[in-house]
């Protein structure tokens, strides 16, 4: 799969690499998100030299073949040291290993660039050994302006608690702290131009925008076949590593598993999700904590809602792993012998409900965030005002796919979302408009503003109606060339 994306996170390495004077970097995010790629690709385009960079990569073994094979790796910088030390040398602990790294620096004509791949995996053998690079970095690397210090973790509850807590001894000594996330839709068209726009939504509610599974995917000529062939089989990395990613960065992974399955089932309120984990509703908010600080839960509210009203809901904020834990977690035994396509029959039948609700909706309010951002939407909406709306109880309840508010200017835009085959209905605008005006602000007399997002387009008599009211039309055309004019 080609390098597609990462303007911003390429714009501040090269930032990183062009400062006056030492740099220490912290690239940090999920796994298999693309951070190695990532560092070789900006090292190839920035044509720096193999003599100008240490690339290593923490294995998972204990410390002693930790600094071994870290040894081994910056004599190659130093030759003539080699050759005197011998093959099996190792440096005897890392702060010995840093002060040879301020000693290859201090040589150095031009910035060396030394990667710490994997970083994480070392702290978590020795977590004393961040008190040494602390330690070595005040007394001597700050002071070395040629240095390029890179460290990258996938393990991100750790390099949140051991580099950038309060109390951490590296809080406060990076330079540059990078948090590389998944791709956004938009760089979808570039990895499959030559799928449907349906089917690249398709791709995206499995994989979300991580690149190692949307590359395997790639490999089928056509969605089903990428997920047949390749994504749903024995040995995949997308059937492993949901409970990887719990195992190496959690304990009681069971719970964990559990919670992220019923919410996955559609229980998105504390208290059934208490209900149907069998977790006390007392115990259950340590949990829920835990997997937002890793991304793999959001909460989400009504916009508009004040601080003090209980309206929240739990959702699953990463599209792979709530595809996991929806459809592949409970075939999981048909997958293995492989009989995948008896879970394709359910797949097939409910997968379109499921991409219309979790993913479709999702892509639109992002549009929504971009017109705004654009100045487009015809005002500018409040910080945290873009989402979706919704009342609870039986009486005059309403749901609304997309909203967005300015509170000062008590404007709205309002929209629905309909994954449909066909062409959108006339019908389908008069109800979002009916069923808008049980919005207290709407009710309140705040200036509305209304859009119908659709998958294929509308009808002559929704495009007429749609001029009459001033209401946007937005298809997934024009949804995805927006988005993708952004990569």
């Amino acid at each position: 799969m080609k390098f597609v994306d990462r303007r911003e996170e390429l714009k501040a390495l090269e930032r990183f690499y062009t400062r006056t004077d030492a740099g220490l970097m912290v690239l940090f995010g999920r796994r298999r998100v693309g951070k190695t790629i990532l560092l070789s690709h900006w090292l190839t385009q920035r044509g720096i030299d193999d003599q100008d960079v240490v690339f290593w990569t923490a294995s998972t073994y204990n410390s002693t073949s930790q600094l071994l094979s870290l040894t081994k790796e910056l004599l190659k910088c130093d030759p003539a040291f080699a050759r005197v030390v011998g093959d099996n040398y190792a440096f005897p602990d890392w702060e010995a290993i840093f002060n040879y790294i301020g000693d290859v620096v201090a040589k150095a004509s031009a910035p060396l660039v030394i990667i710490l791949d994997e970083f994480t995996n070392v702290i978590r053998n020795d977590p004393a050994m961040t008190s040494s690079l602390q330690k070595v970095w005040d007394h001597r690397l700050s002071r070395l302006p040629m240095l390029r210090l890179i460290l990258t973790g996938s393990l991100v509850s750790i390099i949140k608690r051991e580099i950038l807590a309060a109390n951490a001894p590296l809080y406060g000594r990076a330079t540059a702290i990078l948090r590389l996330r998944p791709l956004p839709y938009g760089a979808l068209s570039q990895i499959y131009p030559d799928w449907p726009r349906d089917a690249r939504v398709a791709a995206y509610a499995v994989c979300g925008g991580v690149p190692a599974y949307l590359s395997l995917l790639r490999q089928g000529n056509t969605f089903e076949d990428g997920l047949t062939g390749y994504a749903l089989t024995a040995g995949s990395i997308m059937m492993t590593d949901p409970q990887l990613i719990l195992n190496e960065q959690l304990r009681d992974t069971d719970t964990y598993s559990s919670i992220l399955l019923n919410i996955a089932a559609g229980y998105h309120d504390w208290g059934s999700l208490s209900k149907m984990t069998g977790l006390e509703k007392t115990s259950l908010g340590p949990y829920l904590d835990m997997l937002e600080q890793l991304e793999l839960v959001e909460q989400r509210k009504p916009i508009l809602v004040t601080p003090s009203e209980r309206k929240a809901r739990y959702h699953i904020a990463d599209p792979f792993i709530h595809f996991y834990y929806r459809f592949v977690l409970p075939h999981t035994t048909a997958i293995m012998r492989s009989r995948v396509a008896l879970m394709m029959d359910t797949l097939r039948e409910q997968l379109r409900a499921y991409v219309g609700l979790h993913v479709f909706e999702e892509i639109c309010r992002d549009w929504v965030e971009l017109q705004a951002d654009r100045g487009l939407l015809g005002f500018r909406p409040d910080v945290g005002q873009i989402g979706a709306f919704w009342t609870s109880g039986k009486a005059n309840a309403v749901a609304l796919d997309v909203a967005a508010a300015n509170v000062s200017e008590q404007r709205l835009l309002l929209g629905e979302c309909k994954w449909g085959d066909g062409d959108l209905p006339r019908h389908v605008l008069t109800d979002l408009i009916t069923r808008s005006q049980r919005m207290p602000q709407v009710a309140d007399g705040w200036r509305v503003d209304y859009a119908l997002f659709a998958r294929s387009g509308f009808t002559a008599a929704t495009r007429s109606a749609a001029r009459e009211l001033g209401v946007r039309l937005v298809d997934l055309a024009e949804l995805e060339d927006d988005l993708a004019a952004e990569v």
